[in-house]
């Protein structure tokens, strides 16, 4: 051993320790995660329900007489929900027992080979009962049901009881992936006995049928082609994300967080609200996230960190500010160790409130094409992803979308394209609204300049305003260095747009009444700031994410600024000389000479200015075609083409038809004036 080094002490040397690990048996069933398990659970009770209620013979006998007995309690309850009967069918298929060779497996089903066993057809006849009712045209339902008049016995004629006006009921397939939920929910149980199911791939050829009748279903009948919640745009996220903003209840301070966490890191909801504080951080003008795990990527590889960014330019959907609202409001989350998110079934509360507002909304979301029906908690991800790999033609790279939306790339790319900071800082500014083709898609979040101060006064001022914030935090010292450094910056953000959130803010909204924001001194407020790589200064934060086409049109505005600037400097220092000199006094007038240069200079500037504007134009649109611009020889410059005319010398000061060997001169130009040559002398010395 390496001298210095320390051998990690085992579990039987250390000192007393809760055990924080899983039993060996849990251990076993931890194939699938937690989540998946839940969703199993549900089919699973189901579908027992129906082989209880018809095909009894496929459960083991002692199994049935205690299902038996369960229904019968429900029975006395009165109560359709049957609940003793699902209590029971969970408990069961929670305490399968894996099949040894010293030991069956405990199976409430009989799962092997024997008589009776749970076989293809009763799935098949289960799956069957899954349908949805749709009301349809009529022409359009008779037209398919002529078609599949073979298919369900023959049965396929519209009795009146299914008119409804001018349009029919019809009952159609369900979305595939309810089928292949049944399936996944049948090979937990199988996997948990290691029992090999007999006929898993016969229910994989029915269930890619019934994927073929649903789309037919879709085209003839008119029906939703898409299957799930919608996607939701920009223009819904800010609908909803402003609502949520201005809400005076304390609650919706955490459900805005949420959903705009939900928006930016393009994760699932669960991910969002399992995160903690200890994962967080903010690093030069971004905010980092890691996570343990994620849905695809159960052992936690591959997890981060995940950039995000802050929107200054759009308050109500700025990541950084609504942490900043959030940790104000609830300072408790801030103590070591602490969750994101505290409380249980945050997801369920979540979801809920989302829902009741989209309802409330349900008319702005009308006007904006979108039924309220088809939003869910899944929309926001669905949306984000859709606008960041289309918000210009120079998207970012594909690989960095997928990862950081947890999206497989399959096959041999899992080995060989793993994440990077730079694609996904990519992904993560865009993510966060900014316009990629305009030349403030390079904006610093909002942080505490100190540049206009000298060594001590910056020292004092960042003194005093730690002092003044910790004041007004409880139990501020003991917070963590890594929040801490969150805290001060999600503060930034706090001061940069008080004025903005006292105009927009409910007047009940509790984060009014928070200490920090009560009694927020203006000398800390003008501390804050944003800039841009033409303005920025040795405080200002390193921009990342930024494409190299948006930091040549921040260089062409860095130009366009000095351009602007070009006429007044000159003036003034030519006017300074010429009166230090005293041209005042004699023939030659300081003002004439001035406006000369002024006129010539603001000429040049407009020429300038006039191309620039032509090549920042091509290079934001992205769109610009090559025969926009020619290559002058032996000058590497790029220009328009037919905008700039090489002017000859000569030809500047009207002298193209001299005496020096000009072709024609001699006979001279009709018409000329006797004091010509004296003109074109007093141009020369003018030059």
């Amino acid at each position: 051993m390496p001298k210095g080094s320390k051998r990690k002490k085992s579990g039987a040397a250390s000192a007393a320790a809760a055990d924080a690990r899983a039993k060996s048996s849990q251990v076993e069933k931890a194939f699938v995660g937690s989540g998946s398990v839940n969703t199993y659970m549900g089919q699973l009770v189901r579908l027992v329900e129906y082989i209880f209620d018809h095909h009894k013979e496929h459960l083991v006998e002692e199994h049935l007489i205690k299902m038996e007995q369960a229904a019968a309690q429900d029975a006395q309850q009165k109560t359709k929900l049957r609940i003793k009967l699902r209590q029971y069918i969970c408990d069961a298929a929670t305490a399968i027992q894996a099949k040894r060779d010293d030991r069956p497996h405990n199976c409430f089903m009989k799962i092997e080979d024997e008589a009776d066993a749970l076989n293809y057809d009763t799935v098949v006849e289960y799956m069957d009962t899954k349908f949805n009712v749709e009301v349809v045209d009529r022409g359009a339902a008779e037209a398919y049901l002529k078609d599949l008049k073979d298919v369900r016995d023959g049965i396929c004629e519209i009795t009146p009881d299914m008119e409804v006006g001018d349009k029919v009921r019809v009952k159609v397939f369900q979305s595939e992936s309810q089928y292949s939920g049944i399936r996944c929910a049948l090979a937990y149980v199988y996997t948990s006995a290691r029992v090999t199911m007999p006929f898993a791939s016969e229910l994989g050829i029915y269930i890619k049928g019934v994927g073929r009748y649903i789309a037919a279903a879709k085209q003839h009948l008119g029906l939703k082609l898409t299957e799930g919640k919608d996607s939701m745009n920009q223009e819904v996220m800010e609908l909803i994300a402003e609502n949520l903003f201005r809400s005076k209840d304390k609650r919706d301070i955490l459900y805005h967080l949420i959903f705009l966490l939900d928006w930016n890191l393009m994760k699932r909801a669960e991910n969002c609200l399992h995160a903690k504080m200890i994962h967080m951080g903010f690093v030069e003008d971004h905010l980092t996230f890691t996570f343990a795990k994620e849905k695809g990527k159960q052992h936690g590889d591959m997890h981060g960190p995940w950039h995000c960014f802050a929107n200054p330019k759009k308050p109500h959907i700025c990541l950084v500010l609504s942490f900043a609202r959030y940790f104000l409001t609830y300072p408790q989350v801030l103590r070591e160790g602490a969750p994101l998110f505290e409380g249980t079934n945050q997801y369920g509360r979540y979801s809920s409130r989302l829902h009741q507002l989209f309802h409330e909304l349900k008319d702005d979301l009308k006007n904006l094409g979108v039924d309220y029906k088809d939003l869910g908690t899944h929309s926001a991800r669905k949306g984000v992803g859709t606008m960041v790999a289309n918000a210009s033609t120079v998207g970012p790279p594909i690989v960095a979308l997928c990862l950081r939306a947890g999206w497989k790339l399959g096959g041999v790319k899992e080995k060989y394209l793993f994440r990077a900071d730079g694609g996904d800082m990519a992904v993560g500014r865009r993510a966060a609204c900014l316009d990629v083709d305009d030349k403030e898609f390079a904006i610093s979040p909002p942080y505490f300049d100190y540049s206009h101060l000298d060594a001590d006064g910056t020292i004092e001022t960042k003194e005093n305003l730690e002092r003044w914030l910790k004041q007004r935090l409880p139990d501020a010292d003991n917070i963590p260095a890594n929040s801490w450094n969150l805290v001060l910056q999600c503060f930034a953000s706090v001061c940069y747009h008080y004025e903005y959130l006292c105009e927009h803010l409910d007047d009940k909204c509790s984060f009014r009444n928070t200490a920090v924001f009560r009694d927020l001194p203006k000398e800390i407020q003008d501390l804050a700031t944003v800039k841009f790589p033409w303005d920025k200064t040795s405080w200002t934060p390193k921009l990342n994410g930024v494409p190299p086409h948006v930091l040549h049109i921040a260089k062409i505005e860095s130009l366009e600024r000095k351009l602007d600037t070009l006429e007044e400097n000159l003036t003034a220092t030519i006017v300074g000389e010429m009166e230090r000199r005293g041209f005042s006094s004699t023939a030659f007038k300081t003002s004439d000479i001035t406006d000369a240069l002024a006129a010539v200079t603001q000429q040049l500037t407009n020429q300038i200015t006039t191309e620039l504007k032509e090549i920042k134009d091509a290079v934001k649109s992205s769109r610009g075609a090559a025969d926009d611009y020619v290559i002058v020889d032996g000058a590497d410059v790029v220009l328009p083409g037919g905008g700039v005319a090489i002017v000859d010398e000569d030809d500047w000061f009207n002298d193209a038809n001299g005496a020096e060997g000009v072709e024609g001169g001699a006979e001279g130009e009709e018409g000329a004036q006797p004091n010509e040559s004296e003109q074109r002398r007093l141009q020369r010395k003018r030059k």
